[in-house]
């Protein structure tokens, strides 16, 4: 078996190194605490983040398939796994704190329920962080939306009853030329036939796309708040 740095890397693996600092940064604005939900959760590669916020009592890891295997590999006891869609998230009203949604909502082709059910789930006040890929974005065959403009993901949100507070732009031509290779590659590993980047050369790209941010951005991250409405207002100051 190959040592763990010479491994196959998937661009996610950069991915998540590069965002990493913008995620925090929008987290620094209003923390995260209590229940959290992980929409889109995949193989859990945001858990380790959401665990090193402090105040996460509960993490509810939410996909249309999750490994079976994703409990043995996120054990921290604060982790709850639920089969299901975003566009119909299995969970009361105003049950959330916070919620993380990284790369997903371009994957859904009825994004507008996606976006309302997550704005349903929050609490009133409760923050939304989320990714999307940024105009203009490499072409990716799984995506039933190819990118967004900071406008048209600020309106997506807003009608659902999220306001964008703040946002970042991460992913720049180093990650652009790693996806780039990643759909003609030169080698390809395994029985999937992987594209072969090893994961300390996936880690070194990523660092230095993160570090030098040549090139157009390709991921938009932003934090957004559930709007209190007058009436909550109201009873709030009563």
């Amino acid at each position: 078996m190959l040592p763990a740095f010479l491994r196959p890397a998937f661009p996610d693996a950069g991915r998540l190194v590069v965002q990493t600092p913008a995620l925090t940064a929008m987290a620094a604005g209003q923390p995260f605490a209590g229940r959290v939900l992980n929409a889109g959760c995949g193989e859990g590669s945001y858990c380790p983040w959401i665990e090193a916020q402090l105040g996460v009592t509960r993490i509810d890891n939410i996909d249309i398939s999750v490994p079976a295997d994703f409990q043995r590999w996120h054990p921290d006891p604060r982790h709850h796994v639920e089969i299901g869609s975003l566009t119909a998230l299995p969970y009361a009203d105003a049950t959330f704190d916070a919620a993380l949604c990284t790369e997903v909502i371009e994957h859904i082709l009825d994004h507008e329920s996606a976006a309302r059910e997550l704005a349903r789930v929050l609490k009133p006040g409760g923050v939304l962080i989320a990714s999307v890929p940024f105009r203009p974005a490499p072409y990716d065959p799984n995506h039933s939306r190819a990118d967004y403009s900071l406008e048209e993901f600020t309106t997506l949100l807003g009608d659902a009853g999220l306001v964008v507070e703040d946002h970042r732009v991460c992913c720049h031509a180093l990650l652009r030329a790693v996806m780039l290779y990643w759909r003609t590659p030169l080698l390809r590993v395994g029985a999937n036939r992987t594209p072969y980047i090893p994961q300390l050369a996936m880690t070194a790209i990523a660092r230095a796309d993160r570090t030098f941010r040549i090139g157009a951005p390709w991921d938009l991250v932003v934090r957004a708040a559930k709007s209190i409405s007058p009436a909550a207002l109201r009873r709030t100051s009563s």
